[in-house]
């Protein structure tokens, strides 16, 4: 499958919450949103199931709803945790938003406190990012702290790894938080084959995630 320019554009909007797009727009109105959210999220499941029977590293997906019961989402994500630990804070994650398509290593912080693996074991794998980067094509490549919007513009992993003065900076801006790396896809290109491009990304990754 591909990501065309609507699947980014569905979430290109200001108001997400159903009571004030109830306040806004006529039921019908309502009802076709819903009705696109649904297909667009139908087709962000199935990619995202057809990723897991294809990655090589025993990883299960769980993938978001497309609403939490009181607002359309702002974006479609879903997390792929080693299915022998299905309870960590860490996890390998999918996202598309308005903006770009990304896959991505992330620490989730909500609810970290049901789940296990600890924030600094986490953030010591900075340490580890250039002797882990020197076989890949870091083309594709971003790093950022967890605090950033993610529709800012983050950080080439290429230009992080070259300037110390960015390392320095990600590590003010982490905040008690976490910092996130991973390929970043954007509608101004043609991203096509959308799960042979996820599954690689994956197992790109997948060296950061296994080592916790």
């Amino acid at each position: 499958m591909e990501f065309a320019k609507a699947d980014f554009d569905l979430f290109d909007r200001e108001v997400f919450a159903f009571k004030q797009l109830k306040d806004i727009y006529p039921p019908e109105t309502i009802q076709r949103l819903k009705e696109d959210y649904q297909m667009s999220w139908q087709k962000w499941k199935h990619i995202q199931m057809t990723v897991a029977t294809n990655v090589s590293t025993n990883l299960q997906p769980k993938v978001e709803s497309w609403t939490n019961g009181w607002n359309l989402r702002s974006h479609f994500w879903c997390a792929y945790r080693n299915e022998a630990h299905p309870n960590q804070n860490a996890c390998l994650a999918a996202l598309i938003n308005q903006k770009q398509y990304q896959v991505y290593f992330m620490f989730q912080h909500y609810k970290s406190g049901q789940r296990s693996g600890s924030l600094a074991a986490y953030n010591d794998l900075r340490w580890q990012i250039e002797e882990w980067s020197k076989d890949k094509n870091l083309a594709d490549y971003y790093i950022w702290p967890q605090v950033e919007h993610e529709l800012e513009d983050h950080c080439p992993l290429a230009v992080y790894l070259s300037e110390p003065q960015k390392q320095r900076q990600l590590e003010e801006k982490l905040q008690g938080r976490s910092f996130q790396i991973g390929k970043l896809w954007f509608p101004s290109e043609s991203i096509e084959d959308v799960e042979r491009l996820t599954t690689e990304a994956l197992e790109e990754l997948s060296p950061l995630y296994f080592s916790l």
